[in-house]
């Protein structure tokens, strides 16, 4: 019933994950309406927007919704929240926040004399990035997932205070606009009886 009359290519999906066609400002609001429609509290939907946010840090791309979604579950968060958060992880970012998290976990192993150290060579290209893959996957893996899941807890801090506000406020505004509208019917519908 809902799906599109000519689906999408691969090619045409990638281009949307880089530039939505709706572009960015409308996908914002778009997304931000659709948090501040999700009927459980604020609490509960900032956690779920914290924790997603977070776990795009992590390694094992295809399973952040699942991370999210399990984590979720488990802290009593709002599942549809916390697959929102996800996009804060996305390919305009995922390089940054990678970087940190290996940059964290290298230097952390190295700080505990473990020799798993993600230090790439000068001129990096995917075949060479394939051969570590490959060859020693723990010498990027080990190091990404430990920094990454440190920075996914240690974000829940920054960033939850931060959604909760926005949620609130959010919730708040469209609260008033609601009473406005009603206010607005009473008003014609008793100027209409007189």
């Amino acid at each position: 019933m809902f799906k599109r009359n000519k689906p999408r290519t691969i090619l045409q999906n990638t281009r949307e994950m880089f530039w939505p066609s709706m572009g960015w400002i409308r996908a914002f609001h778009y997304t931000r309406h659709r948090v501040v429609r999700l009927s459980d509290t604020t609490h509960k939907i900032a956690l779920g927007l914290a924790l997603g946010a977070g776990i795009s840090f992590t390694p094992l791309l295809g399973t952040h919704f699942i991370q999210a979604g399990a984590l979720a579950y488990m802290l009593r968060a709002n599942f549809i929240s916390a697959l929102i958060g996800t996009f804060v992880g996305n390919p305009w970012t995922f390089p940054f926040m990678w970087w940190a998290a290996i940059s964290l976990g290298s230097y952390l192993l190295g700080l505990f004399g473990v020799s798993a150290s993600a230090t790439l060579p000068e001129h990096v290209d995917f075949s060479t990035l394939w051969e570590i893959f490959r060859n020693e996957p723990v010498r990027i893996f080990l190091p990404w997932a430990l920094g990454g899941y440190l920075i996914c807890f240690t974000s829940l801090i920054v960033t939850y205070p931060m959604f909760y506000r926005l949620v609130r406020t959010a919730k708040k505004a469209r609260t008033k606009a609601r009473l406005r509208k009603v206010r607005k019917a009473a008003i014609e519908i008793t100027g209409q009886k007189k």
